[in-house]
């Protein structure tokens, strides 16, 4: 065993249980620790009345990583940290750069060290396992935005019935924010904190709309703005909004359903390879044994998984369509 060898299964083993380690942190949190995390973040965003995107971006990574050391600084001057530490935030995970980069650099390492042992001279490409938990936050973001997107109309429809009944703008805010669950619960009771410490009406949307990724919300937003300036019935503004963002809703579930074909077909042609191959192992397994055990095989599967995966993006591509 070579010592470069040593030195992999040296640092994936202290990457790995800080890793472990981390995820069991993580997971041993509450939801209310979680919400609790996020808030203080929030508060955070207009600590110093900043405005430009850059300026929240760095107000964010203040509100995620304290007791900031030199690891911190140096993660925090990497490109794409910024970005990073927010879809951490819009994904909702309680969790700091530094744990999300070591739990990265620990999977790098597994994969680094697991396909020289069982694949040489294909480790390389199994470093590309430190992406996982990019791909999963990602995945946790959209989702998460998703949700919101779908709770926007109620969430107008509940600010209507407040306005109608008498209540200010800021007391029906803390309204949905108390009344709607996660995640546009927990955003508007942001708005409605900052606004209760003295910050602008303006300026707590804008966050609002900085914090979350929302196609809709720069209406509402422009809506609230537009009545404070010149005045106007809020109420039926709000009420027509919801009505549109609903009948988007509609239109998108009908490209939904007639682009579901080619998302089908996608999965398949994805999955189809591995299969055959699981099928002609069974059948006969020394007639596909070179791609594993030869230097050539090996190039041709790594060709082949790389041409799967970008065919599989071009389909789900060809199968998005906005609305």
């Amino acid at each position: 065993m070579s010592p470069i060898l040593y030195v992999l299964v040296f640092l994936t083993a202290i990457l790995g249980f800080e890793g472990a380690m981390s995820l069991w942190r993580d997971r041993s949190k509450t939801k209310k620790a979680a919400q609790q995390r996020l808030a203080r973040m929030a508060t955070s965003l207009q600590a110093n009345n900043v405005n430009s995107d850059a300026e929240k971006e760095e107000s964010i990574l203040r509100g995620r990583e304290s007791d900031e050391d030199l690891f911190d600084r140096i993660l925090l001057s990497l490109p794409g940290a910024r970005s990073i530490s927010l879809t951490l935030y819009r994904a909702g995970l309680p969790m700091t750069l530094r744990r999300f980069a070591l739990i990265s650099l620990a999977l790098a390492g597994v994969g680094l060290l697991l396909g020289n042992l069982f694949f040489p001279g294909s480790g390389v490409f199994c470093v590309f396992a430190g992406f996982l938990p990019w791909f999963r936050a990602k995945q946790m973001k959209n989702k998460r935005m998703q949700l919101f997107e779908q709770q926007l109309p109620e969430s107008l429809d509940l600010l209507v019935r407040a306005l109608r009944a008498g209540h200010s703008l800021s007391t029906a805010l803390k309204l949905v924010g108390t009344e709607l669950p996660d995640p546009i619960g927990i955003e508007f009771s942001h708005v409605a904190q900052e606004i209760s410490l003295g910050m602008n009406m303006r300026d707590a949307l804008d966050n609002l709309s900085f914090r979350v990724e929302c196609e809709d919300l720069p209406f509402f937003v422009t809506a609230i703005t537009i009545q404070m300036e010149t005045g106007s019935n809020l109420a039926e503004i709000l009420e027509n909004l919801a009505h549109v963002i609903r009948e988007r809703f509609k239109v998108y579930g009908k490209v939904r359903a007639l682009t579901s074909m080619g998302r089908a077909s996608a999965n398949i042609l994805a999955i189809w390879p591995a299969v055959m191959l699981g099928a002609i192992y069974l059948a006969n397994p020394s007639y596909i044994e070179p791609l594993w055990t030869e230097e050539a095989g090996t190039t041709i599967i790594m060709m082949a998984v790389s041409m799967i995966i970008l065919g599989y993006i071009i389909c789900r591509k060809m199968a998005q369509i906005r609305v």
